[in-house]
């Protein structure tokens, strides 16, 4: 073709053309270039299950469920070595990572696979703080537990190794692994933390000492340093202006977020179970850390809250609200800790019931999958999990047995027999004039409902679920889009054991 000899019309329809071309080619490498800071990292890997996880899944409800009175550190052995055997089958090659199976996180997915790592970190270190055995046998073989965390721990804080955790910076995940990181080699001290070579020690140091002085979210998030700079002091590091500046951290936050009764704001969204999961679980471990630091405020704030949370377990879970609703089967932590922290109010065998009630009803409810625990209230349910949730995240349902095995190894816990629940013995209605909350018992239904005051003109709101628009969304951006529910979430007048919040009314299948 001769362009010389083209009509001016077909000269401007091919030069229009050529011009649309470039101008489509620009905006596509614009917006490839824009998804690229938009897309969550890690976004197209999927991690699968493990061969013959069935069988494992089916066990541990077995195992659990069936266990007689007699036999409770049989059953909480048994769930133990469930979470061991899902930590190994999906750990890294450097052990530094373990990468379940599930949704991600906006925060991408190698941090998802820290939170996997610290998370069962914590647990393994109280299981072998309490004297268990550190040779894990498997079906398929053995594993030694402290040889892997250990090596795990050093190749995430080694800046050289290719499972480098990452710098820490402000506002970041790390933040929160990091507690979990630090708390678990004061746990382990003995099995872990003395094996280790001075300068071993250091390279950790420097990574856990990074998270200090870094901005926090105004809300738990404030404990966090204070945790870990207690175990840094506890471990042989002291550094003096850190230890100032948790103390100024400590007293803001307790000035500015202690509401009375032993409950705390938690911003952004207010009062929550992360009283019981998150606040007054770091309580209990910063006062076993260093019981000068705020003795009597931890031990009486622990008392007024449990003399209103005793009230929330029942054989039907307990009345459950607000975010982060797959990290429930801690919420029994500070009951736990409670046989411990305040004898006079909460004996281990309440503590033992409470703990046992609530991993039964999950278990029978088949909130355990894939060696792990699932990301929903039952089974897995993205219309409720959180942009920040992961597939490491859900195992904070962990801490209810971080706190047991610890518990134990001081205050006989699994020996014990059960002391009824409130529940159990006869009917209630109380109120917390401090949160306007009221916590009412029916003996007879085994139902336990709360009532939230500023809500009571409010509609009893459905949940959104998670749907095409959802999915579409996600697979344009390549990151995470979940429905916002905090109206059914928070804003409804009343929560109850009954879980219509969680139901499928047509087919009563849970979620």
């Amino acid at each position: 073709m001769n362009f010389k000899t083209l009509s001016s019309n077909k000269k401007l329809t091919i030069l229009l053309f050529l011009i649309c071309i470039v101008v489509a080619v620009f905006f596509s490498i614009n917006v490839s270039n824009k998804l690229k800071h938009i897309r969550t990292e890690g976004w197209s890997e999927n991690t699968q299950p493990f061969n013959n996880y069935e069988y494992y899944d089916a066990k541990i409800k077995s195992d659990f469920l069936i266990a007689t009175d007699s036999s409770h550190f049989n059953k909480y052995n048994a769930l133990f070595k469930y979470f061991a055997q899902g930590a190994f089958e999906y750990k890294s090659n450097e052990n530094a990572f373990i990468s379940y199976p599930g949704a991600i996180s906006s925060r991408g997915r190698r941090v998802n696979a820290l939170e996997g790592f610290a998370r069962f970190f914590a647990l393994a270190a109280s299981w072998l703080n309490a004297g268990n055995s550190n040779i894990i046998i498997l079906d398929n073989g053995s594993y030694n537990l402290k040889e892997t965390l250990k090596a795990g721990i050093l190749a995430g804080t080694d800046k050289n190794n290719i499972e480098y955790w990452g710098d820490i910076s402000d506002f970041d995940q790390r933040i929160v692994e990091a507690v979990d990181v630090a708390l678990g080699l004061w746990l382990s001290q003995e099995q872990i933390w003395n094996e280790m070579s001075l300068q071993e020690k250091n390279q950790v140091n420097s990574w856990l000492n990074q998270a200090i002085n870094k901005q926090t979210v105004d809300n738990n998030w404030n404990l966090f340093p204070v945790i870990i700079a207690k175990c840094q002091e506890a471990l042989g590091y002291v550094n003096t202006e850190n230890l100032a500046r948790i103390n100024t951290v400590y007293t803001n936050y307790k000035t500015k977020h202690y509401l009375g009764s032993g409950w705390f704001d938690d911003p952004p969204k207010g009062i929550d179970y992360y009283n019981a999961w998150s606040i007054h679980y770091t309580l209990f471990w910063i006062d076993q850390i260093d019981p000068n630091f705020d003795h009597e405020f931890i031990k009486t704030s622990h008392s007024k809250f449990l003399s209103f949370y005793r009230y929330f377990f029942s054989e039907n879970g307990f009345p459950i609200m607000g975010r982060s609703i797959c990290y429930r089967m801690a919420a029994p932590a500070p009951i736990i800790s409670g046989a411990l922290l305040v004898p006079e109010d909460i004996s281990p065998g309440f503590a033992l019931n409470a703990l046992d009630v609530t991993w039964n009803y999950f278990i029978e409810n088949n909130a355990l999958e894939y060696g792990t625990v699932t990301q929903g209230y039952f089974k897995n349910n993205l219309s409720i999990l959180d942009p920040y949730t992961g597939t490491g995240s859900c195992l904070w349902s962990l801490r209810s047995l971080i706190v047991a095995f610890y518990v134990d190894k001081q205050v006989p816990l699994w020996s014990v027999k059960k002391v009824p629940l409130p529940i159990q013995e006869s009917d209630f209605n109380i109120t917390n004039n401090d949160i306007g909350w009221s916590i009412i018992g029916d003996k007879e239904t085994q139902t336990i409902s709360l009532k939230i005051d500023k809500n009571v003109k409010n509609s009893m709101h459905q949940l959104n679920n998670y749907n095409f628009i959802n999915q579409l969304q996600e697979f344009v951006l390549e990151k995470p889009s979940r429905p916002d529910n905090t109206k059914a979430l928070y804003y409804r007048p009343e929560y109850s054991t009954e879980n219509n919040l969680f139901l499928n009314k047509r087919n009563k299948k849970n979620y």
